[in-house]
């Protein structure tokens, strides 16, 4: 499966919060995504590091202030006009309760009721991985109604 990386590229962070079996998902309000459930993240700006976006993303988005977190897996997006390289993270330990933000609105999910029919399409795939605290990669290839064409995911064996 081959990527096509003359397309537009996006580096962004994706942050899952855990506490046991529960996440805590937002469902997104506005522009790409919209109605879906998402994991906390976005784009990584100019002379920002991952670790810096992903803080200000969850802090924006969430109003928590994340302490701790630990990398799980990098994934290759392929939409029909762009590639996003979305790293994920598990957010391990923060302060505050979540609140509603103009961008996302929060709600905790067992990971056994996750609402996989208001989330992507590809969620399904490495979701389990993340789950199982495993550390992946993967590359999704999508159509323009965003369902999952094509896709390899793989645990990999050491820490990112």
């Amino acid at each position: 499966m081959e990527i096509d990386y003359s397309k537009p590229k996006t580096v962004m962070t994706l942050c899952i919060l855990r506490r046991g079996d529960n996440l805590l998902m937002g469902l997104k309000k506005v522009r790409f995504g919209k109605g879906n459930y998402n994991g906390y993240g976005g784009k990584v700006g100019p002379g920002e590091s991952m670790e810096e976006c992903l803080v200000r993303e969850i802090k924006e988005e969430s109003g928590l202030d994340l302490l701790e977190f630990e990398k799980r897996g990098v994934m290759t997006f392929e939409l029909v006009d762009s590639v996003k390289e979305v790293h994920i993270f598990e957010g391990i330990s923060w302060i505050g309760e979540a609140v509603e933000s103009e961008e996302m609105a929060p709600k905790w999910f067992h990971k056994d009721d996750l609402p996989y029919d208001k989330m992507w399409s590809s969620d399904k795939l490495w979701y389990p991985y993340f789950f199982n605290r495993d550390f992946f990669e993967g590359r999704l290839i999508f159509d323009k109604n965003h369902q999952v064409l094509d896709s390899e995911i793989v645990k990999v064996n050491e820490k990112f």
